[in-house]
């Protein structure tokens, strides 16, 4: 049996003290790293527990045996640290979004492959059992011929302030509000080939980015989606919005979100009355191991893992797309954005 690998978690604020049980399940988490004292001492208090602290990443390299990181920290500062850690040969799990750019995205997979070390972005919404449903259910329903997701909610309960609202630092409305339904539309259809968006007058001045926003996709399957968001709608909160409409070859699905369950309808074009599935267990711990259980064999065996950097590099491609489209006044995008960024073969860190 495979010694237990060592950890360093980077972030600790509202979602590094969640997300880090499930690294402790798994693997030792030794050595935590944010730069205000504050965010130290409450992760701490809440897993109850001691670890190496420390306020600066390069010092954290430095001074522990360690064999991976997890990030957890605020989206722009993923690529310098996904770089630091792969610097020092260790492999790298990223919360999404990946990064705030696809240039960054690239700088990121181009050092880890150097390194010769794992790089995966957590996007794990497609792994959640409803929504892995979905896509189970294209064998039954046939190829997606077109999704529509409503990702619109009321921002205000969050107060989302500093970095949430600027889009150099948070990547802008898609990063904040679609990120998961991006992705999870891309397991469903594949890759996209173009994107137009258009951005409605301001709500909201806090944010330096267009809150509210409608994107079409057209992918090389020749399915389309439209995906739209807002942060200023007033009758739904986070969990209650996004639920998707499906059409496929031989039939369609109807996701409805609820705070504490979800269901899902699906009908054949043959059957008489839809089939009708309830999930009380929304899939989160279920979504969080699957994807670090997968990291963890990635790097002791080399067994193919569940996601890898290019779930994550996509889907920031897409959602960087959809606000250069946005500011362009809806003209068409199409993908690769970067095409002199495409790398020719794929990353061993990726075998």
């Amino acid at each position: 049996m495979s010694k237990k690998l060592r950890f360093a978690l980077f972030g600790c604020g509202d979602f590094g003290p969640h997300f880090a049980p499930y690294i402790l399940e798994i693997a030792d988490l030794v050595a935590i790293c944010d730069p205000t004292p504050a965010a130290l001492t409450a992760f701490k208090d809440r897993l109850k527990r001691s670890f190496h602290e420390y306020a600066d990443a390069a010092k954290l390299f430095e001074n522990e045996d360690i064999d991976a990181v997890a990030i957890t920290s605020p989206n722009f500062t993923h690529r310098d640290i996904t770089m630091l850690a792969a610097l020092h040969g260790k492999h790298v799990y990223c919360e999404k979004p990946m990064a705030v750019s696809v240039p960054e995205c690239w700088d990121m997979v181009r050092t880890c492959e150097e390194a010769g070390v794992r790089l995966m972005v957590g996007h794990k919404r497609r792994l959640r059992p409803p929504w892995a449903r979905m896509i189970e259910l294209r064998e039954e329903l046939g190829e997606v011929i077109a999704i529509t997701s409503c990702q619109y909610y009321d921002a205000r309960p969050y107060n989302l302030q500093g970095w949430w609202t600027q889009s150099a630092q948070s990547g802008g409305l898609l990063d904040i509000a679609d990120v998961h339904i991006l992705d999870w539309m891309r397991a469903m259809c594949g890759e996209i080939e173009t994107v137009r968006a258009e951005s409605p007058p301001q709500l909201d001045r806090r944010y330096d980015y267009p809150d509210t926003m409608h994107v079409e996709l057209r992918f090389r399957s020749a399915a389309v989606a439209s995906l739209n968001a807002s942060l200023g709608y007033p009758l739904l909160r986070f969990r209650e919005a996004g639920g998707p409409l499906v059409i496929c070859r031989n039939g369609g699905m109807r996701f409805v979100p609820f705070l504490d369950h979800i269901d899902l309808y699906w009908q054949r074009n043959r059957d008489a009355e839809p089939h009708h599935e309830r999930f009380a267990d929304l899939g989160f711990d279920h979504a969080y191991r699957l994807e670090l259980g997968d990291f963890v064999r990635w790097i002791q065996d080399g067994s193919e893992p569940c996601l890898t950097w290019r779930e994550g590099l996509r889907c920031v491609e897409g959602m960087e797309a959809a606000h250069r489209s946005a500011a362009e006044n809806g003209s068409v995008i199409r993908l690769p954005l970067y095409p002199e960024l495409e790398m020719a073969d794929s990353p061993k860190s990726s075998a």
